[in-house]
């Protein structure tokens, strides 16, 4: 067995000047920014940016002033900042290809030579982390890492199958049995099932085939966690970047909004983040606790991609000052990023709440049952929330119908500049599926498509919910230097209060003429 000799090791090791390129969507070229942290001096990030990132290895763009991009209604009356974007990069070194060795403790890389492997440590939290199927399912297959090296070995932060890749070029578009929502649900939601890319459809015959090198706007769907109630919606994020050579994704970039507020018990941060990060880190990954899915325009023109990108990294400068708060029904991952698609001029078409009776009956069954107005408010703003702004598996419908109308001409409305530019762009657009990588954790499945559909898959008791308690993040009080756009709201909605009104209204006449007659018959 022949190892990397010291020497090899230390020019591989944990500079932070050894950067990976990566495509930035803004530019439309490939970048490779110099690697830092957010201890750094000089890379114009906010100070609550910094803060987030302190121990955490980024790449810091520059990014126009959020002056000239376009912003959610809820942010336009914000000052004006020109911060740079931190790119949450996580890990200096990448190992672009290898294999691990029969024991699963070695990497077998391309030329032969072995380096001992390891993983990163478990966060104690988290629940689902590399176990002995994890080995079984890389020992199967081509890997591409993240770590960093050590004068012992490669310790692995991120490792992703080389063959979660795009590469049926064979047009099967949706028959009339199907929808986007057939094709994520389908066996158990496809969360042990092979990873699989269907092209949908292609502007010319072999259009697909020339995808390599252009530009790429996506939409990510993760699914439901198998043994977390509370996340049974699934998570959403918009996806840029450029398409690879043999079809993989692992460096396009997400765009992920979670909550600040709170620290994840995997570790994750709200950022603009690789793909292999994003769903392959062993602590963060998505894919190690649940099965993802994802809607991929190619285009001639970077403009749409670039427009959002641009839009979308100021969005998340003003997450990270405080500006506004993640809130689970109004301004959660879902609504953030399509509230910044529809800034743009993409004019998404709407699907309605689930209603203001059911949401008012939910509010007072939910306060009397569980004594608590907190929950009762949080369910009464599920329901009245619009529902491609609150449920990520109805914004991936939404989004991905619309987007399949624009290409074939069938909108039925005027369509503004983003529309034309967009519409005219696509070249191809694929429907891919990503199983669950086998890990601690159980199974997941496909995400709940409404609110019946949640009722119906949670148990009735509350008592029997399988729920994970999150700590709260100590964030300085001097980075709240103003209040968010979108404060906490008042445990008693206003429908609820003029109810209640009315009800001591009722009452109290009720109690007076009974009194005036009990009077009187005296």
């Amino acid at each position: 067995m022949s190892f990397l000799p010291s020497l090899f090791i230390v020019l591989l090791g944990t500079s932070f000047a050894q950067s990976t390129p990566f495509f930035d969507p803004v530019s439309a070229e490939m970048v490779q920014p110099p690697l830092t942290s957010g201890s750094c001096t000089n890379c114009h990030l906010s100070d609550q940016a910094k803060w987030y990132f302190e121990e955490e290895i980024i790449a810091s763009l520059p990014t126009p002033s959020s002056a000239s991009v376009s912003l959610p209604k809820w942010l336009e009356k914000q000052a004006e900042i020109n911060d740079n974007i931190p790119i949450w990069i996580a890990s200096p070194t990448v190992i672009e290809s290898a294999r691990l060795n029969k024991s699963g403790k070695s990497l077998i890389l391309d030329d032969g030579t072995q380096v001992n492997f390891e993983t990163i440590a478990k966060i104690p939290q988290n629940q689902s982390f590399w176990n002995k199927n994890t080995t079984e399912f890389f020992k199967q297959r081509d890997i591409r890492l993240r770590g960093k090296m050590t004068n012992d070995a490669f310790i692995a932060r991120t490792v992703w199958p080389l063959d979660f890749a795009i590469n049926n070029y064979q047009l099967l578009p949706l028959s009339e049995d199907e929808d986007l929502q057939t094709l994520v649900q389908v066996d158990d939601g496809g969360v042990q099932q092979p990873h699989q890319s269907r092209l949908l459809w292609e502007r010319t015959p072999g259009s697909a085939m020339e995808a390599a090198g252009k530009p790429v706007l996506g939409l990510m769907l993760n699914g439901a966690q198998g043994d977390d109630h509370e996340a049974l919606a699934g998570h959403f994020a918009v996806v840029t970047g450029q398409f690879g050579e043999n079809g993989s994704y692992a460096e396009w970039l997400v765009n992920n909004f979670y909550n600040l507020e709170t620290i994840s018990e995997k570790g994750i941060i709200a950022a603009v983040t690789p793909m292999d990060n994003y769903l392959a880190d062993l602590n963060a990954g998505q894919n190690y606790y649940r099965p993802s899915y994802m809607l991929v325009a190619t285009l001639k023109n970077h403009q749409p991609a670039a427009e959002f990108q641009q839009s979308i990294n100021q969005v998340m400068n003003y997450f990270y000052r405080g500006n506004f708060i993640y809130n689970h029904a109004d301004a959660n991952c879902t609504g953030i990023s399509i509230d910044t698609l529809r800034a743009l001029g993409w004019d998404i078409p709407t699907r309605g709440i689930n209603g203001y009776v059911q949401a008012i009956g939910a509010y007072f069954y939910t306060a009397i049952i569980e004594m608590d107005l907190n929950a009762a408010r949080q369910i009464y703003d599920y329901l009245t929330t619009e529902t491609t702004r609150l449920l990520p598996a109805v914004a991936f419908d939404a989004i991905g119908e619309d987007l399949l109308r624009l290409t074939a001409g069938q909108a039925t409305r005027s369509l503004s500049s983003y529309e034309k530019i967009l519409a005219d762009s696509i070249e191809a657009i694929w429907f891919v599926r990503i199983p669950q990588i086998p890990s601690s954790r159980v199974y997941g499945d496909a995400p709940v498509y409404s609110f019946s559909e949640y009722v119906e898959t949670a148990p009735a008791d509350r008592d029997e919910w399988v729920t994970i308690e999150l700590a709260e993040r100590n964030i300085p009080a001097s980075f709240h230097k103003q209040p968010p756009v979108n404060p906490k709201p008042h445990a008693i909605p206003w429908p609820i209060a003029l109810i209640l009104f009315g009800l001591s209204g009722f009452i109290i006449l009720v109690l007076r003429r009974l009194i005036k007659h009990f009077s009187r018959r005296k």
